[in-house]
């Protein structure tokens, strides 16, 4: 399988796995991202300072940035991503096990190597801490909590601020978390466990700080909420461009 390849969907999936940390209700959150460039299997990721905004609904997740959307959708299992810079357009199933059927370009071998690589780099265990620490951060009152995240391909270890001076839909926080890790390869096992574990995070995240490291690479970002508010999403959020071509996923 070429490296570029396993990379791609690597990283993807354990951003998402990251992002989706910080969903909530049917709200609009308003985001400052930042990642320090990180080398892996000899491809180079520059470090990214990102503003993205989401809004999520109850069947609709969309994640918006200067240079790329993503859409979720719920009900239909299908994560469709944006990318404004090549005007292009590529659609997946978020059971990620499923798109090796439509992947052409990949031989027998290589779907199935795929495969057994993702399932096991999926496979997930997730142990969350509460603190006694708080500060105020912005106008909001924070407690400190420790997450850790072992998987076969490396550990996350993070320090999240959160706080419960914003209110939020926890069963709606519960679904979409849940359900976007209960879609990946061998996910499925200790899912329970895993939304037991998440479950103690309680409130809203307001500023994090992650170590991921991965392959024996080390990679710091850190997720910072500038704006939150309960409103209807517009009509037209969940739309995609015209004119951009269609694409294979991830290329």
């Amino acid at each position: 399988m070429k490296k570029k390849t396993v990379l791609k969907w690597g990283m993807a999936l354990i951003l998402l796995t990251l992002m989706f940390q910080n969903a909530y209700g049917d709200i609009y959150m308003k985001q400052k991202q930042h990642t320090d460039a990180v080398t892996m299997m000899g491809q180079t990721q520059p470090a990214q300072d990102v503003i993205s905004e989401s809004w999520i609904t109850s069947d609709k997740i969309a994640i918006m940035s200067e240079k790329q959307k993503v859409i979720m959708d719920m009900d239909k299992k299908i994560m469709t991503m944006v990318n404004h810079e090549t005007k292009s357009i590529a659609g997946m199933p978020m059971d990620f096990s499923k798109n090796m059927d439509k992947k052409g370009d990949m031989s027998a071998e290589e779907k199935a190597e795929f495969q057994q690589f993702m399932g096991k780099m999926m496979q997930m265990d997730v142990k969350v801490e509460e603190t006694n620490e708080r500060k105020k951060i912005g106008k909001w009152n924070c407690r400190k909590y420790l997450q850790t995240i072992n998987m076969s391909m490396g550990t996350t270890t993070s320090e999240i601020w959160v706080t419960e001076d914003i209110k939020v839909d926890e069963e709606l926080y519960t679904k979409y978390s849940v359900g976007i890790l209960a879609q990946m390869p061998g996910m499925s096992q200790n899912i329970s466990a895993i939304t037991q574990e998440l479950k103690k995070i309680k409130g809203v995240h307001v500023y994090s700080e992650q170590t991921m490291t991965m392959m024996g690479q080390p990679m710091k970002s850190t997720i910072e909420l500038i704006e939150i508010k309960e409103e209807k999403a517009p009509s037209n959020v969940f739309d995609l461009p015209t004119g951009y071509k269609k694409a294979g996923a991830f290329r």
